[in-house]
């Protein structure tokens, strides 16, 4: 596998930079370029961070991207590879958990890289990683403010070794975890759901008019016992509608076909924590690209976007799906006027 790389020297000395920060007045978008090129802030002209990252990680001293570097529950947006059973299995640094095919922790090189930033403007910041010796990839972040507000996002991974890889792009957005996540489903649209052995401590979803409902506030199980659920989702469409008080996100990505998926991924999924646990109370709004040999050389890329809309109904899944249908609606009308707009459902 042949890439090495030396641990990433520390940046004491230097002043403090606070995060890179996009804004066009309605929105602002924050990155972290020293802590894996995080994104770290997603917030309308007064509004509260949408993204759950803890604003104590944004500051030197960073930890350094190296093999022994523990994990924290940094947080935020990041870019894992997928499928994450696979995460240890194509280098030769760690022959332990390369022999366990160990799931966890994800790749230290990239979790705190320190990335450079290559440009930034007020609406506009590219980001490069350097390579890892995990992954084999290089990775480069871009992100740009494309509505007032709306940010697209693209990440592209070159394969730097002189042998293939193989990866997915696996898109994880920590969102504040009082907040309710839908995806509308398709017709064989639950594929699985990963929780505890116990039954009881897994977290409880809904499935309303053909949504997954994913609701905050599921309490501990017995004898404090986080309750989790990792659902595995075929969407009707690869979108996710995050409500949060009075706003609306909306995560997006194309569509592709599924024969391109691995198998072990899907297009959406969602991951749930109640918490009592060392990362407290979680909720992950995940998407997961097409599965990719790069021979060296080779480049796969995932793109997305985020919209902020304002929301005036109460924090219930009836008010919430009606709202989601009159705004896709609408969005579908704009996009095809000849194409008649569905009617909310009771």
């Amino acid at each position: 596998m042949g890439l090495q790389v030396a641990p990433a020297s520390s940046s004491q000395g230097r002043p403090s930079p606070p995060p890179l920060r996009l804004s066009n007045g309605a929105l602002t978008l924050g990155l972290v370029p020293d802590l894996g090129g995080r994104i770290v802030e997603l917030r309308t002209a007064g509004g509260e961070n949408l993204l759950d990252a803890n604003p104590r990680f944004w500051k030197e001293p960073f930890p350094p991207a190296d093999l022994h570097t523990p994990f924290e529950a940094w947080n935020g947006h990041t870019y894992w590879v997928g499928p994450q059973s696979a995460w240890w299995t194509q280098q030769d640094v760690d022959a332990d958990r390369r022999r366990r095919k160990a799931t966890w922790p994800p790749d230290p090189f990239h979790e705190t890289a320190r990335y450079e930033v290559r440009e930034s403007s007020r609406s506009r910041a590219r980001l490069e990683s350097p390579p890892s010796p995990i992954t084999g990839l290089r990775r480069q972040l871009e992100a740009e403010l494309v509505g007032d507000r709306r940010v697209r996002i693209r990440v592209t991974g070159t394969n730097v070794r002189t042998t293939p890889v193989a990866w997915s792009f696996y898109s994880n957005a920590r969102a504040r975890p009082d907040g309710w996540a839908y995806v509308r489903l398709a017709p064989d649209g639950i594929k699985r759901i990963d929780g505890p052995r116990d039954a009881s401590a897994v977290y409880l979803h809904r499935v309303v008019r053909g949504f997954f409902v994913s609701p905050p506030g599921e309490k501990p199980a017995s004898a404090g016992t986080s309750r989790t659920a990792d659902a595995f989702l075929n969407p009707a469409e690869p979108r996710i509608a995050y409500f949060r008080d009075h706003q609306l996100l909306l995560k997006r990505t194309e569509s592709f076909p599924e024969a391109r998926l691995h198998p072990e991924e899907t297009r959406v999924e969602l991951y749930r924590s109640s918490g009592d646990g060392a990362e407290g109370e979680l909720l992950e709004l995940e998407m997961h690209g097409p599965y990719e040999t790069l021979a060296p050389g080779q480049t796969m890329s995932f793109e997305e976007t985020w919209e902020v809309r304002d929301y005036p109904g109460p924090a219930d899944p009836e008010a919430h799906l009606d709202f989601l249908t009159v705004t896709v609606a609408r969005d579908v009308k704009e996009a095809d006027p000849a194409r008649p707009s569905p009617r909310p459902r009771r």
